[in-house]
């Protein structure tokens, strides 16, 4: 076996135990088409957790779209940011590692958010649009979709994810102990569709449950007066302008 062929070997070998769902994932809900395709529109809405009994934790509930190969996220996120809640879009790759954040925007308790990312096939790219409601605020990105390794071929998105990241003291959580997203709208190859839904967790802290109410509506319980089975919490990542590095 030649050198360059065992790098190769090697360098997939690590992308297969760095990807998505990650650890620091607490409960998710994964949607996937029963037909296959390609998602070209996910849309949701949800209202911002109440704030926590105690501040000083970075977390967040976010909605997102994921490559077929789990390695590429586009998500809009909403942030817990230690004292405040934010909202702004997110992109991760795993390989090469890369992380882009759009301008974000502080929320309050209670306001109704809106999310939405739509496929371009004429350029390969994904616009992310997210907003709060109640205040008119909003911001747009466009992703470039990432082409696969050693060709010219691009990516495919193929999955949906709702879930909760990053483990904290369960105190430090939002006191109301849930957030729904709802009105939720998914279409593969421009077609509506009612996605095949499963649900999990990486990290089991606090009671953290995602729950499937119905085709459009998907809840994420936690207790917000139990106790961390965990022996530490996880370090939050570094912040970069004022946002993490990833969700």
């Amino acid at each position: 076996m030649t050198l360059s062929k065992l790098l190769c070997i090697l360098s997939a070998a690590v992308v297969a135990l760095a990807q998505d769902p990650a650890q620091g994932w607490l409960a998710y809900a994964k949607g996937v088409s029963p037909s296959g395709g390609i998602l070209t529109h996910v849309a949701a809405k949800w209202r911002v957790p109440s704030n926590p009994a105690q501040g000083g934790a970075f977390y967040s509930p976010w909605f997102g779209i994921e490559s077929s190969d789990n390695l590429n996220l586009i998500q809009p996120v909403n942030p817990w940011m230690g004292s405040s809640w934010s909202i702004y879009n997110e992109y991760f790759q795993w390989s090469p590692e890369h992380n882009e954040n759009s301008a974000s925007h502080t929320v309050q308790a209670g306001d109704e958010l809106y999310g939405s990312v739509d496929f371009n096939a004429g350029n390969q790219s994904y616009t992310v649009y997210h907003s709060d409601l109640n205040d008119g605020w909003s911001v747009t990105s466009n992703i470039r979709v990432q082409r696969k390794e050693f060709g010219h071929v691009y990516k495919n998105y193929t999955i949906m994810y709702f879930v909760f990241e990053k483990v904290a003291s369960c105190a430090q959580y939002p006191k109301n102990g849930e957030v729904t997203f709802y009105d939720i709208e998914v279409e593969y190859d421009g077609k509506p569709v009612t996605p095949v839904w499963t649900t999990g967790y990486v990290d089991e802290v606090c009671g953290f449950k995602a729950n499937i109410i119905n085709s459009t509506t998907i809840q994420i319980t936690w207790n917000p007066n139990g106790e961390n089975t965990l022996a530490k919490p996880l370090p939050a990542r570094p912040i970069v302008e004022g946002h993490s590095k990833k969700f």
